[in-house]
């Protein structure tokens, strides 16, 4: 797979599970009662770290896997399974919602960019999946550096989505915002499809041998 295949796969991929445009009803929920400069500050922050921790995963992923004696066919399956339970969640319009404790609990906080903003909001466990198996995919060193130009790219470009939420919030429509997530949602759970295609390829002929 060549660098451009490469870009377009990690860009196509951890937009879809990031889904910028589902997590601006979280972000203007768990900050409502805060100023707008100061929204915006969680925003960047939480953005950044989130960005932090998906790179750290992908590079690390191979070190990781190795560690744990985890194969990547493993990683593909479980993390297809994984990313699909998202997509599936995505399209019933569930993920996003939140109960009254989780609106209680985000409002006690006197900051909440690094969680539940952070994690697992902006980073949880299918973007954390879909960038080690991305990881894990990189044939050469200059895989990495698009990965880490694209997840910067997307988490720029989610930044830039909560930053005009925070400014022109009382005209951002919960219909279109719930469009938009059912879209990325079957994106997504065609994504966890074939990671389990994939996976299910790889580790077959070892299974026919055996």
């Amino acid at each position: 797979m060549d660098a451009l295949n490469y870009g377009l796969l990690a860009f196509g991929s951890l937009f879809a599970i990031l889904s910028p445009f589902a997590t601006v009803p979280m972000f203007l929920a768990f900050t409502e009662d805060d100023e707008e400069q100061a929204r915006i500050s969680m925003a960047r922050r939480a953005c950044a770290i989130a960005l932090v921790v998906l790179l750290a995963f992908g590079t690390l992923g191979a070190a990781i896997l190795e560690a744990f004696r985890i194969s990547v066919p493993a990683l593909k399956i479980a993390g297809g399974v994984v990313i699909l339970k998202i997509g599936l969640e995505m399209l019933a319009g569930d993920r996003g919602r939140l109960s009254p404790e989780e609106r209680a609990e985000a409002r006690a906080k006197e900051d909440v960019a690094v969680t539940p903003l952070a994690i697992p909001v902006l980073c949880g466990p299918g973007t954390i999946t879909t960038g080690m198996l991305l990881g894990s995919a990189a044939a050469h060193w200059i895989d990495y550096v698009v990965l880490g130009v694209t997840a910067t790219a997307i988490y720029g470009i989610t930044f830039c989505l909560l930053f005009l939420a925070v400014r022109y919030s009382a005209f951002v429509g919960q219909i279109t915002l719930r469009v938009i997530g059912r879209i990325m949602g079957l994106l997504v759970a065609a994504i966890a499809v074939q990671f389990i295609l994939d996976g299910t390829r790889d580790v077959l002929p070892t299974l026919l041998a055996s």
